[in-house]
């Protein structure tokens, strides 16, 4: 064997050890903007959202975001471009698009804030209403198992406009609320991504994974970063 053979190999097994692994983020889901119940940087039309998805599809193997966590601290080498999905919220219109996304084996975890699944709660924007815990409890049911839920906090309330104790007190309120439904993870998205370093070490040691939104690439398993895909348009 010659050395360019060598390192051509070298060069290949390189890159699949530093694969990232894409986590994408999006949030509401419906046919028709509605203005008066929407925010258009968190909408995206259905057949849009269905078309980017596919496309993605095309790229990546969508695997549930504890495989994300699994993969990142385990392999030597990645030999698939794997990717994960996330929603954040909870909204009422996901009722429409979580069962294609089960139809189609997409794992997806919905990172929600216990406190407003009452079915009186339009999240702190104020727009269009959350699912309740009763259908939260049946969407993971009849998704299963590719529908998993995680923690947003207590309240939607930016969490860099809580004091270190109403923090610590949001999210052991929020895990231990979330954790009396099925399919709960141990992972923790910040609201409105915004955090201090003091709130990430909080999650940490409690044994949860902070998770952001920064596009940034995954590397480390002590963090999940994701990039949001509302409203975009996804070339395969």
């Amino acid at each position: 064997m010659g050395k360019p053979f060598l390192q051509k190999v070298k060069h290949r097994l390189a890159r699949m050890r530093l694969r990232p692994i894409p986590v994408f983020l999006f949030h509401q889901v419906s046919d028709v903007f509605e203005p008066e119940t929407m925010w258009d940087i968190d909408w995206t039309q259905t057949d849009a959202f269905k078309r980017n998805i596919l496309a993605l599809r095309k790229k990546y193997t969508f695997i549930p975001l504890t495989e994300v966590k699994e993969h990142l601290a385990r392999d030597r080498f990645r030999f698939r471009n794997y990717a994960a999905l996330t929603s954040d919220d909870g909204w009422a219109s996901l009722k429409s698009i979580l069962p294609w996304l089960v139809e189609n084996k997409i794992p997806v975890t919905l990172f929600l804030n216990p406190s407003c699944l009452d079915g009186n709660h339009h999240n702190s924007r104020k727009t269009d209403k959350l699912m309740t815990e009763e259908e939260v409890r049946q969407i993971v049911k009849e998704g299963a198992p590719y529908i998993s839920i995680a923690s947003h906090g207590w309240t939607h309330k930016s969490c860099t406009a809580m004091s270190m104790e109403e923090f610590k007190e949001s999210a052991q309120k929020s895990e231990e609320a979330l954790g009396r439904l099925p399919a709960k993870v141990p992972y923790y998205a910040f609201a409105s991504g915004l955090y201090t370093s003091e709130q990430v070490a909080f999650l940490r040691a409690s044994g949860l994974v902070p998770v952001f939104v920064d596009g940034m690439t995954n590397e480390d398993p002590a963090s999940i970063h994701r990039y949001c895909i509302d409203g975009k348009t996804i070339h395969g």
